[in-house]
């Protein structure tokens, strides 16, 4: 078996491509055609390219390369796609057989966004440093959710439950667990190690609570998950997408509209504990399996086995920055002795809301992060998500179940939605 990757990495998107044959002769053409598209030649050598520009020139030369192999290689059709989506003109990364870390990686995009507001590279270096040099330091980091990944052990008789410790009965892993709720969009993130049982606790349990807190956005947005486009009914209203947005209220009666707010009074009931569990249970479900001692508790919590009064806030902004349809986790876990930071925080995205959250009751850390002093000090060491104006910070310690309650406000173009629980 002889394979290479390809990586791309522009602003738009990347793609990376894994190039797998038993015919070694075949694997050196194609590895040889990818570096003639992305060389510059002179009379004495040929020199790769990494930063590159799109062309039609490039776009003419892959669409030769996918025609030539596409009986041998039919997933090079992504390469082609990839560059029509592209920009004209724009700015991107070839990686061949290169694996970066996620500083690097950060590090490329920083350059790729300098070059598109056409900063100075020395001003972008201090930026990153400035933003992220602490981050790094203090933290490891794992982006998931843009490109599909089977977590866990695929051997079903060597797995193990990460929520049960295969304690339920019977024990099975027939249906496909995603790590993040499918109905949030998620067609990429698949966990191997969460049984059947858990599966449908969770589905009936947490992970209805955030899907309906989330539900106004997945409309909006049209997020499609399980069974496609989905509507969105309360007690007062039906909002539905069916590529222009309607709300309709069942009574005139029911419409509230004063200083150009309308009030829409939710169906369901949901518990805040339930949206953190939910999000804790996501941040689980994707890291190393190796990691999943320091959760005992956590896990207990998740399961409803532990209960607790009080939970650390979570960080909640709208911003259109890293807006994404396909939802998106990018994993934080120290990697240093400070215990004055969390062991564990996850940073969620999803359209255009992201909530960043601390891993309650892990074994590494000692404090709890429920003071304002100790959160302070958290959110300091965070400066990519500091210096971002808008957010608000929610505490999510109730576990009532309770109905809610979602305010629009229409009068500018910067007005977002609030949601509050009565």
């Amino acid at each position: 078996m002889f394979k290479f990757t390809v990586n791309f990495l522009a602003l738009t998107d990347a793609i990376s491509l894994k190039i797998t044959l038993h015919d070694q002769k075949s694997v050196e053409a194609i590895w040889q055609n990818f570096l003639l598209i992305f060389s510059c030649s002179n009379e004495e050598e040929s020199v790769i390219e990494l930063h590159q520009q799109n062309s039609s020139e490039i776009r003419e030369k892959v669409n030769a390369l996918v025609d030539e192999f596409k009986y041998d290689l039919p997933q090079l059709k992504t390469l082609s796609a990839y560059f029509r989506k592209l920009k004209e003109s724009e700015h991107f990364y070839f990686l061949p057989n290169l694996k970066l870390d996620q500083k690097e990686i950060q590090k490329l995009y920083f350059n790729l966004r300098a070059i598109d507001k056409r900063i100075d590279f020395n001003e972008t270096e201090m930026q990153f440093d400035d933003l992220f040099g602490d981050l790094f330091k203090n933290y490891h980091l794992k982006t998931v959710g843009p490109k599909r990944i089977y977590i866990g052990e695929k051997d079903k008789e060597k797995r193990v439950c990460r929520f049960c410790q295969n304690k339920s009965k019977p024990l099975t892993f027939r249906n496909k667990a995603h790590g993040i709720s499918e109905a949030l969009g998620n067609k990429t993130v698949v966990l191997l190690e969460e049984c059947d049982e858990c599966n449908d606790k969770f589905s009936k349990t947490i992970e209805p609570d955030i899907i309906q807190y989330l539900a106004l956005f997945r409309i909006f947005y049209d997020v499609k998950g399980k069974g496609g486009s989905k509507k969105f009914k309360g007690d007062n209203f039906e909002i539905k997408n069916d590529g222009n947005v309607e709300l309709k209220f069942y009574s005139a009666d029911d419409l509230l509209l004063i200083h150009d707010k309308v009030k829409l009074d939710g169906k369901e009931t949901i518990s805040l504990q339930n949206i953190y569990r939910s999000l804790c249970k996501f941040f689980l479900s994707v890291i190393d399996s190796e990691h999943l001692p320091a959760f005992t508790d956590t896990i207990k919590w998740i399961n409803h086995d532990l209960e607790v009064a009080q939970l650390p806030k979570m960080g909640q902004l709208i911003s259109y920055h890293g807006f994404t349809k396909q939802p998106k986790l990018v994993t934080y876990r120290r990697k240093t002795d400070d215990i004055n930071i969390p062991y564990a925080v996850g940073e969620f995205y999803f359209t255009c809301v992201v909530i960043v959250f601390i891993l309650p009751f892990t074994t590494k850390d000692e404090k709890d992060f429920t003071s304002e002093s100790d959160y302070e000090y958290f959110w300091d060491t965070f400066q990519h998500s500091k210096r971002t104006d808008g957010w608000e910070f929610i505490d999510f310690s109730n576990d009532t179940k309770k109905k809610s309650t979602i305010n629009i406000n229409f009068s500018s173009p910067q007005s977002h939605s609030k949601r509050t629980l009565s």
